[in-house]
């Protein structure tokens, strides 16, 4: 396996996701290899160039001081012919590609996560990615299996890739531990993850202020998650909405939350929020659920789910449409928040990555058998 990311690596769901894959795959008997960069890992928490086991993991974290990352390249080339199937995380990740010209040539098995890199937000009519999914496209042909998260993914799959197989698995996680709910003496909504723009957190704020139920109730928003150096600007523009809306007193951004502290954050919550523009999937939906805590997600991601099984809400990201929301929300009785609650929980379950790795062993051993 290539990626980018890999835990403990602080950023992104998809360093998570592949770790819990991992982990699920060697206790079935699968030997697993990752070789991955030591971006957004302190350096106390692994060691860097080396062969080390994390949970039986085989894992070799490269130091990179380029977006070529030549040690990546080297030493994935030289573990992948020993290798049944090679997993790429990220088409977009610049080793990746000289890493497919070798396993088409060395003949290997290859499956392909995009990790949500091929939507429309993401390419954003971009001329060089345009041109590389036109290289891409020549090259891949019929060779390799792509793995879209969610159906909306493979529609954009096959749009670059038109004669591309594609498997839709949705991301399966380790769930956590459900911890003790305790309700503090200043009820909050809660958003966790990433401060970026792909996760419209200004209409969300915005939203926030437009809501009569929540201007007049005790509730206050909670933005839990790290602000990257790129986006800084955008975490400034959130902060002068914030003071133009004069909601300071309502909407506190209280830094990342990790372990068991960011399980408490969820518990506590009464909703947790991800209206982002576009997600391929979006973790945080279950490890709110995995809390007992609903979830109001945008059409932009792939959790229409929740509406269907009473376990949160699915909108419309625009101001009104959040503003309505959050109105109805607040609103509930406490019989239906209950049921919500419930049904969140039970739904959560459906994503635990031990009950459903039999999915991922079949597509390997097809793979492997085509």
């Amino acid at each position: 396996m290539t990626c980018p990311l890999f835990y403990p690596a602080k950023l992104g769901g998809p360093a998570n996701t592949l770790y819990w894959l991992s982990k699920a795959l060697v206790r079935t008997g699968i030997d697993v290899t990752v070789v991955t960069s030591s971006n957004y890992i302190d350096k106390k928490d692994v060691e860097f160039d080396k062969w080390i086991e994390v949970d039986k993991i085989r894992v070799r974290y490269c130091t990179t001081k380029s977006k070529l990352s030549l040690r990546v390249i080297y030493f994935s080339m030289k573990e992948m012919r020993k290798c049944d199937v090679v997993l790429f995380s990220s088409i977009c990740y610049l080793p990746n590609f000289f890493l497919l010209i070798s396993a088409l040539l060395f003949g290997l098995n290859v499956v392909w996560s995009p990790r949500g890199e091929l939507f429309d937000y993401a390419v954003k009519n971009n001329k060089f990615k345009l041109l590389y999914f036109k290289l891409l496209k020549f090259i891949v042909c019929k060779k390799i299996l792509f793995h879209a998260t969610s159906n909306e993914e493979k529609v954009y799959i096959n749009k670059y890739f038109p004669e591309a197989s594609v498997v839709v698995i949705p991301n399966y996680m380790e769930l956590p531990l459900k911890v003790e709910r305790n309700v503090t003496s200043v009820p909050y909504l809660l958003y966790m993850g990433r401060i970026a723009p792909i996760k419209a957190l200004d209409s969300l704020i915005l939203g926030l202020a437009d809501s009569k139920f929540f201007l007049t109730s005790k509730y206050v928003f909670f933005i839990v998650g790290n602000v990257e150096k790129q986006f800084l600007w955008y975490y400034e523009k959130l902060n002068g909405l914030i003071k133009c809306k004069g909601m300071s007193n309502k909407i506190q951004f209280v830094g990342p939350k990790y372990g068991v502290e960011k399980y408490q954050y969820y518990a506590n919550a009464y909703f947790s929020f991800l209206v982002s523009n576009s997600e391929n999937f979006g973790n945080v939906v279950i490890e709110s659920l995995s809390q007992g805590t609903p979830v109001v997600a945008s059409e932009g991601t792939p959790w229409r789910i929740l509406k269907e099984s009473n376990a949160g809400f699915w909108i419309k990201n625009d101001i009104d449409s959040v503003s309505r929301c959050i109105d109805d929300i607040l609103r509930m009785d406490k019989e239906e928040y209950q049921k919500y609650r419930e049904n969140a929980y039970l739904l959560s379950k459906q994503f635990d990555v031990n009950f459903n790795i039999a999915t991922w062993k079949v597509v390997f051993e097809n793979v492997i058998r085509d």
